[in-house]
């Protein structure tokens, strides 16, 4: 399953956000649209402190981001990377783009649910079949 190709599906936050917060800063040129998920992971020593939201506006030429929802948790940012202070890591925050055209959704009837599966198995005259699966910009959600 190939989806389409977005350009680029992760960014770092260019200004700090706080709990509350409606509006974010990412780059600029993301070409991000409203209803898309963004994700973004912890920047303090609390690692399960993070947000998942959905994007209500995105300015293309400034990498502002109005949220539907506020945010719950803190998160880092600076302006410029960090990389030449820290041994060539980037400490800013990232926001990840989560939406993908192609979308693999499992049904919770019954708590677990979907799961893909990929397996090799062995024809009655012993040819070995070796499954593959090739997912490329598919998004799977309520998975195994």
């Amino acid at each position: 399953m190939y989806g389409t190709q977005r350009g680029a599906i992760r960014s770092r936050l260019t200004r700090t956000a706080k709990p509350k917060d409606s509006t974010i800063f990412v780059e600029p040129g993301l070409n991000w649209l409203p209803n898309d998920t963004i994700a973004m992971p912890s920047t303090t020593m609390k690692w399960f402190e993070k947000d998942i939201a959905k994007i209500k506006t995105y300015n293309n030429g400034t990498g502002e981001i109005t949220l539907v929802e506020p945010l719950n948790n803190y998160h880092w940012g600076a302006a410029v990377s960090t990389a030449a202070a820290y041994s060539g890591i980037d400490m800013r925050g990232e926001v990840m783009l989560m939406t993908r055209n192609v979308k693999i959704v499992g049904n919770d009837s019954d708590s677990w649910g979907c799961q893909v599966v990929t397996s090799d198995f062995t024809e009655a005259n012993a040819e070995v079949r070796v499954g593959r699966t090739f997912l490329d910009n598919v998004e799977i959600y309520n998975c195994s």
